[in-house]
C-alpha cells in the first residue's frame, strides 16, 4: 500500500476512543537477598544490585582496589525486587493489563500478588506479562525474583543432555573472570574481559510500566527511507507493530503525520488484520518529495536533519500514539571486484558518496548496565564529533544501548556499526536458545532500525576468526561448530533482520572477508585477509611507530595499543603510588591482557628512555610515556590507513576506507586501550584523534631512506584555494627550520594524493644535520605543513622522526607556562600560553583535579610561544586554575 497524503486525517477519530492507560513502576523498590537472605535495602528502578548495595552503604566502592573479587558473592546470590502499586478501577476494566519490563538482568520470575505471571531468560528482550487476572482495585504487590546468572550459566553448561562442549568454557586466568557466559543471553563482558572486571550484574535495568488497553497499543514503529538516485521523492516503508493481546483479529485506522520543511504532511488508512502471537503488523509506504526534506549526512559531510513521524492508532475502543525521528539517507556497503587476484572493495556509500569511516569502538558505557540509563551521554558524542569521527562500532560483547544513545548519534552524524551481542566465543544452537535469540533480534532491530545513524548490523565479534584460526582447539570437530555458526548467524539472525528491514546491511561477523567469506561457506580460511572485508589488527612485539608494521586492509575495524590512565584517575582506585608501578601486584591484578604490563614497558623502551625504576619520578614517567607511546602509535597507524585511501600497492592492497580504533571508553581504572579513561579524562590519544581524523591531513613515511609525503581530504567539496605542501627540517635545539621544500598539491576527495618524495639522507645533509645519515637523523627531524597560497594553515602540522627518540640528541628545552587567562568565564573557557626555547616533544598540560579539556595537548612545539584553550567541566576561578595547571614534556629533567 502506498499512502496518499491528505490533510487533517489525524483529527478524524481522535475524539471517539479512549487512550491506552500507562502507569510507570520506576522509582523506589525494595530488594531482599544476600547471604542467608538477611539483607533488605532500598533500590531504585531502573537499577541493579551492585548499584543498590553501594548506594545503601552495604558494600564499598566496587571499582576500588580488588572490589571485583571482594564482592563477587553478589553475583552468586539470588535477589528479589518488590514494590507496591495502586490500581484504579479504570485500569482494571481494561481487557488486557500488561506489566512491561524493558530490561531484566537476566533470569527472573515475576509475581503479582503472590501469583507467578512470567519468567525471563534474556537481558536484551522486552518482556510483556498479562497481569489483569492477578490485579485488584487498590494496593497490589509485584515481585521479581532473580536467580544467579553465574549459577544458571554453570548449570546450563553442565547439563548432562549436552552433546558437546561449547567453548570457551572459561576465560584465561588473567581475566580474573567467570565461566560459561556464552551459555546465556547476558552482557558477555559482565563475566570479565581483557579490559574490564567481572561484575555479574543483576536487576531491573530497564524502564518498567503497566499498560492497560482494550484493543491494542503501538509497540514498535519502523520507518527506513529509501531513494532511487533518479527519483525526486523518497520512499518510506512504514511498519506499525501493534500488541493486541489474546484476540483473534483487530481493525482500526492508522493516521500518519510527518513534519517536513514545507509543513506537516498527514494521511490515514484503515486496516483489518489477524492477530498472530499477540501481534499485528500493519504496513504502508510513504512517498515524500525530496524538496520537502534535507538529507542526513555523517559528521563532516553535511547536516544531520531528522523529522518527526507521528503515528496514531485508532480503533473502536482505543487510541494510541508513537513517534520516531527519521533521517533521509541511503547507505550501501560496496563490495566490488577489483583487478585480477586483487579481491573486493569494502566501503560505505552514504547518499551515493563514498565515505572514509573514521572513529572508534565502544565497549559498554558502564559495566553496570543500569547506569547507562541515567548517564549524560551528550559530552561523549560531542567529543566524538569534535574529533571528526563519523562512525562508532558498538562492540558485540556488551549491550544494545539505550534509545538516547542512538538519538545522540543521529544528531551528531555518528554512523553506528551495530554488533549483535556475541563475542569471541562459540554459542549453543538448540531450539530453546535459538528461540531466545529470535526474540532478542526482533526487539532490538525494531527498536533501533529507524535511527538514521544505524547503518550496519554485524552478527558477532570475531567468531568467524574463532573457528578459522582455531582459537579453542575446535578443528577436530570443525564441521559441527561451523554448522552451528552458520545456523545462528546466517540461518536465524540474518533473515530476522531482513524481515524487519529488507534493505539492511548485514555482515555475519567482524572481521570477515564479506562476500568472499560467504562464498567460502561463511567461514573463510583467512578472515581478515587484507584484500577483502575488514580486519582487526594487534601486534605488541613489533615496532609500533613503524608504518610497515601494519597491514594495508580494505577497512580496519579494530586496532590499538594500551596506555595508563592519569595518576589522579588511578587514585580513585588505590591510595598507593607504589601500586602504579608496572611490576606491582596491584598492576598485575588490574592488567587483564596476558603479558600486558611487560609488553607496555617493552614498547615504550623501544622508542624512549624511561628513567631508572628507582627514580622518584618513575611512576609519573611510566604513565606519561605510556600515553605518548599509545597516541603516537595510533597516529602513525591511522595515518597509514588514511594514506591508502583510493590507492593500492603492487599486491593490490589498499583502497582503505575505514579506521575504527580500539577503544573509545573505559569501564574501570586500569591499563587499557581507551582514549578516554573511566573518570572521563582524556588521554593523549583522544587529543591526537582530533588531528589524525581531521578532514584534511598531510602525512609521511620513510621507506628505503625516502620520505614519501601524502595529502588526504575528506568531505563533499574541495577547498577553493591553491594548496601546497611544505616539508621542513628542524634541528632539535633550534626553533628555526633549516630548509623547506614546497610542493603544489591537487587534492582529491576520493583518494590520497602524493605530495613529494624526498631522499632523506640528502635532505638532512643539505640542512646541515651531518654528512653521515646514521648521525644526521639523530640530530634532526622532518616537519610537515599543508598550506594555502597565503600560507594559511589548512591541516594540523605533522612530523616524521627518522630515528628512534631514545637514540636522538634531543634538546633540553626550558618549557614553562607563561600565562593563564580568562577567555569566557560564563562558558568556563581559559587560555594557557606555553613557551619554549628549543623543540619540545609531547608537551602535556595537566590540570589534575580540575577536570576539563584542552583545545590541543601532547603537541610538538616548534614555536617560542603557543596558546591553547582550556574548557573546564565545572565552575573554576582563574586563581584555582592557575594553581592547578602544570606542564611537562619528553625531555623534562624530572625524567632524566
Amino acid at each position: 500500500m502506498v499512502l496518499i497524503w491528505t490533510k487533517f486525517s489525524v483529527l478524524i477519530l481522535a475524539g471517539l476512543a479512549n487512550g491506552v492507560i500507562r502507569q510507570g513502576l520506576n522509582g523506589q523498590w525494595k530488594v531482599t537477598g544476600g547471604p542467608n537472605k538477611t539483607l533488605t535495602i532500598d533500590a531504585y528502578v531502573p537499577g541493579g544490585i551492585f548499584s543498590a548495595l553501594m548506594e545503601s552503604g552495604t558494600i564499598g566502592d566496587i571499582f576500588y582496589g580488588t572490589g571485583d573479587s571482594n564482592y563477587s558473592w553478589v553475583g552468586l546470590t539470588n535477589w528479589t525486587y518488590s514494590t507496591t502499586f495502586t490500581v484504579s478501577e479504570e485500569l482494571l476494566n481494561s481487557r488486557v493489563v500488561l506489566v512491561v519490563f524493558e530490561g531484566l538482568d537476566t533470569f527472573a520470575t515475576v509475581s503479582v500478588n503472590g501469583h507467578e505471571v512470567g519468567t525471563s531468560e534474556n537481558m536484551f528482550v522486552r518482556y510483556n506479562f498479562n497481569i489483569r487476572d492477578q490485579l485488584q482495585v487498590g494496593a497490589n504487590e509485584i515481585s521479581v525474583q532473580f536467580a544467579s546468572a553465574v549459577a544458571t550459566a554453570e548449570a546450563l553448561a553442565k547439563d548432562p543432555s549436552n552433546e558437546y562442549v561449547i567453548p570457551p568454557e572459561c576465560p584465561v586466568p588473567e581475566y580474573k573472570g567467570i565461566c560459561y557466559v556464552n551459555r546465556i543471553r547476558k552482557q558477555q563482558a559482565s563475566f570479565a574481559w581483557d579490559w574490564g572486571p567481572a561484575f555479574a550484574s543483576v536487576g531491573i535495568w530497564g524502564l518498567t510500566e503497566i499498560i492497560g488497553f482494550d484493543d491494542a497499543f503501538i509497540e514498535y514503529l519502523v520507518a527506513t527511507p529509501l531513494k532511487n538516485p533518479d527519483d525526486d521523492f523518497w520512499t518510506v516503508p512504514l511498519s506499525v507493530y501493534l500488541n493486541a493481546g489474546e484476540i483473534a483479529a483487530i481493525s482500526g485506522t492508522i493516521d500518519v503525520s510527518l513534519e517536513t520543511e514545507k509543513g506537516v504532511r498527514t494521511s490515514s488508512f484503515k486496516f483489518n488484520e489477524t492477530v498472530d502471537e499477540f501481534e499485528v503488523k500493519v504496513t504502508t509506504t510513504l512517498l515524500v518529495p525530496s524538496s520537502e526534506v534535507s538529507t542526513w549526512w555523517p559528521n563532516g559531510y553535511g547536516t544531520q536533519s531528522t523529522y518527526k513521524l507521528l503515528v496514531t492508532f485508532v480503533s473502536e475502543h482505543e487510541r494510541d500514539q508513537s513517534t520516531v525521528h527519521i533521517g533521509f539517507r541511503t547507505v550501501e556497503l560496496v563490495q566490488e571486484k577489483l583487478g585480477t587476484g586483487q579481491g573486493l572493495s569494502f566501503y560505505y556509500k552514504v547518499n551515493q558518496v563514498p565515505i572514509f569511516a573514521k572513529g572508534a569502538n565502544a565497549i559498554p558505557i558502564n559495566i553496570l548496565p543500569e547506569r547507562s540509563q541515567s548517564l549524560n551521554l551528550a559530552p561523549l558524542f560531542e567529543t566524538m564529533k569534535s574529533a571528526h569521527m563519523n562512525m562508532l562500532r558498538v562492540w558485540g560483547g556488551g549491550v544494545y544501548n539505550v534509545d538516547y544513545f542512538y538519538s545522540l548519534a543521529d544528531d551528531a552524524g555518528i554512523m553506528i556499526w551495530q554488533d549483535f551481542m556475541f563475542a569471541c566465543a562459540l554459542y549453543p544452537t538448540d531450539d530453546a536458545y535459538l528461540k531466545n535469540v529470535v526474540k532478542e533480534v526482533k526487539h532490538q532491530v525494531r527498536r533501533l532500525a529507524s535511527h538514521p545513524s544505524v547503518v550496519i548490523w554485524a552478527g558477532n565479534n570475531e567468531n568467524e576468526a574463532v573457528l578459522a584460526q582455531d582459537w579453542y582447539d575446535t578443528m577436530d570437530n570443525f564441521t559441527i561448530y561451523k554448522n552451528d555458526y552458520v545456523k545462528l548467524y546466517v540461518d536465524v539472525i540474518r533473515p530476522e533482520v531482513l524481515k524487519i528491514v529488507p534493505n539492511a546491511t548485514y555482515l555475519t561477523s567482524s572481521p570477515t572477508n564479506g562476500l568472499e567469506s560467504d562464498q567460502e561457506g561463511y567461514v573463510a580460511q583467512n578472515p581478515g585477509d587484507s584484500l577483502y572485508g575488514d580486519v582487526h589488527f594487534y601486534d605488541y612485539t613489533s615496532d609500533s611507530w613503524a608504518p610497515e608494521t601494519f597491514p594495508i586492509p580494505r577497512f580496519a575495524s579494530e586496532y590499538g595499543y594500551q596506555s595508563m590512565p592519569s595518576i589522579e584517575s588511578w587514585l580513585t582506585a588505590t591510595a598507593s603510588l607504589d601500586d602504579l608501578r608496572p611490576d606491582s601486584a596491584f598492576m598485575d591484578y588490574r592488567q587483564h591482557h596476558p603479558g600486558g604490563n611487560d609488553q607496555n614497558v617493552d614498547l615504550i623502551e623501544l622508542q624512549m628512555q624511561l628513567p631508572d625504576p628507582e627514580s622518584e619520578n618513575y611512576v609519573k614517567a611510566f604513565i606519561y610515556f605510556s600515553q605518548i607511546l599509545q597516541a603516537q602509535a595510533m597516529k602513525i597507524q591511522t595515518e597509514h590507513y588514511r594514506s591508502f585511501k583510493g590507492r593500492v600497492n603492487e599486491k593490490g592492497e589498499g583502497n582503505t576506507m575505514g579506521a575504527l580504533y580500539w577503544q573509545l571508553n573505559d569501564v574501570w581504572v586500569a591499563p587499557t586501550w581507551s582514549g578516554i579513561d573511566f573518570t572521563g579524562r582524556w588521554k593523549m590519544l583522544q587529543y591526537f584523534a582530533k588531528d589524525f581524523f581531521n578532514p584534511m591531513i598531510i602525512t609521511g613515511r620513510l621507506t628505503d631512506d625516502n620520505l614519501e609525503v601524502y595529502a588526504i581530504c575528506d568531505g563533499l567539496e574541495l577547498p577553493n584555494v591553491t594548496v601546497k605542501g611544505l616539508v621542513q627540517v628542524y634541528k632539535w635545539e633550534s626553533l628555526e627550520p633549516l630548509i623547506a621544500v614546497e610542493s603544489p598539491i591537487s587534492l582529491d576527495l576520493y583518494k590520497s594524493v602524493p605530495v613529494t618524495t624526498i631522499h632523506a639522507p640528502t635532505a638532512l645533509q643539505t640542512a646541515g644535520c651531518g654528512s653521515d645519515y646514521a648521525e644526521a637523523k639523530k640530530k634532526c627531524f622532518f616537519h610537515l605543513r599543508l598550506l594555502d597560497q597565503g600560507n594559511n594553515i589548512l591541516a594540523p602540522f605533522n612530523y616524521i622522526f627518522p630515528e628512534k627518540l631514545k637514540n636522538c640528541a634531543l634538546a633540553k628545552p626550558a618549557v614553562k607556562i607563561e600565562s593563564v587567562e580568562i577567555v569566557d568565564l560564563y562558558k568556563k573557557i581559559f587560555s594557557v600560553t606555553v613557551s619554549t626555547d628549543a623543540v619540545a616533544l609531547f608537551v602535556w598540560l595537566d590540570t589534575h583535579e580540575v577536570k576539563g579539556v584542552f583545545s590541543e595537548n601532547g603537541f610538538l612545539q616548534v614555536l617560542p610561544s603557543k596558546t591553547v584553550n582550556f574548557t573546564a567541566d565545572s565552575r573554576v576561578t582563574l586563581e584555582e586554575l592557575q594553581a592547578a595547571v602544570t606542564v611537562t614534556h619528553l625531555s623534562d629533567p624530572a625524567y632524566l
